[in-house]
């Protein structure tokens, strides 16, 4: 439960006066010992992996509470059945969006995702803290009064000479990502009927751009994808499961573009000739990117391609 949840409500639905008036939503605070209550007397609930509830909107319509239950994403407030979904990988190495990384995952492994749509839990505004972010700023100070670091900084090429930032790699990367959806995935920009494939991993790449996550675990539940031409693909810290042959059964768009992260270079370079991506797509020097740290922060690399 994240530490900003405050209040609980549960809701219902008013009768309509008349066939001209919507029906309308009530709302009541609960504590949350009632809400966990409710849960735990919910029958068969040892076949479901994640349980939660929606967050408070004044948006809430009686047609959104029409259903009980609902099988979608939740966050910042879950029930996690530890034996389901003890073989479900979380990444702790993350800053940003790991719940829906997490929810993604356990959906592809065939598990259950279910919100209760009746209750919602509302949260305090937290102006100092509440997640973990870092002040951007030179590992080496030259002067006190410096310009604003700008995301698309938070990268650099290989070897140069650029100014090293004070901060995690996997920070530098996730919030470059957020900001450089036009600079790496250029025909993605609102371009929804055509998504970037993600395997394995979702990473938020910015609001303009539509991400389809697939899993390339054997037996794993992923969405069909047949007629889809994507308009790039995301492999990040790809695994032995990510292969040459999975990779060859998806359709993109031409100029389509790619984006590999790796641990090293040389991981990169391996990465690259494991998986065949020479025969596709079209790569150069100069696309060869890391996260802005000195080699003793361990900096991510990546690399970017066009599909031809």
């Amino acid at each position: 439960m994240d530490d900003s949840c405050v209040l609980w409500n549960i809701h219902s639905i008013q009768e309509q006066s008349s066939q001209l008036i919507e029906a309308g939503v009530s709302g009541k605070n609960v504590s949350l010992k009632s809400v966990l209550q409710h849960i735990e007397a919910t029958p068969k609930i040892i076949h479901y992996a994640i349980l939660g509830i929606q967050k408070w909107s004044s948006k809430l319509t009686s047609q959104s509470l029409k259903a009980p239950f609902s099988r979608c994403h939740v966050h910042d407030f879950i029930l996690l059945n530890i034996d389901l979904t003890q073989n479900v990988q979380y990444d702790f190495n993350r800053y940003f969006c790991e719940d829906v990384d997490f929810n993604l995952r356990t959906n592809s492994s065939g598990l259950l995702i279910c919100r209760f749509n009746n209750f919602s839990l509302m949260k305090k505004h937290v102006q100092v803290g509440g997640q973990r972010d870092f002040i951007i700023k030179p590992k080496i100070m030259v002067s006190e009064s410096l310009a604003p670091i700008l995301p698309l900084q938070y990268v650099c090429a290989p070897d140069s000479e650029h100014t090293l930032l004070a901060a995690p790699a996997q920070f530098l990367l996730e919030k470059f990502l957020q900001h450089a959806s036009h600079k790496l995935f250029p025909k993605a920009i609102h371009n929804f009927k055509s998504p970037v494939l993600a395997v394995d991993c979702y990473l938020n790449i910015g609001p303009e751009v539509a991400i389809c996550y697939i899993s390339s675990r054997p037996h794993s539940i992923n969405v069909n994808c047949e007629g889809v031409f994507f308009s790039g693909l995301l492999l990040y810290l790809c695994d032995s499961f990510v292969g040459a042959d999975l990779l060859k059964k998806f359709k993109f768009l031409k100029g389509a573009t790619l984006c590999v992260i790796c641990q090293d270079r040389s991981s990169l370079r391996q990465t690259i000739v494991r998986l065949e991506l020479e025969d596709e797509w079209q790569f150069r020097l100069r696309d060869e990117f890391q996260t802005a740290n000195s080699s003793d922060d361990k900096p991510l690399y990546f690399l970017t391609g066009r599909h031809v």
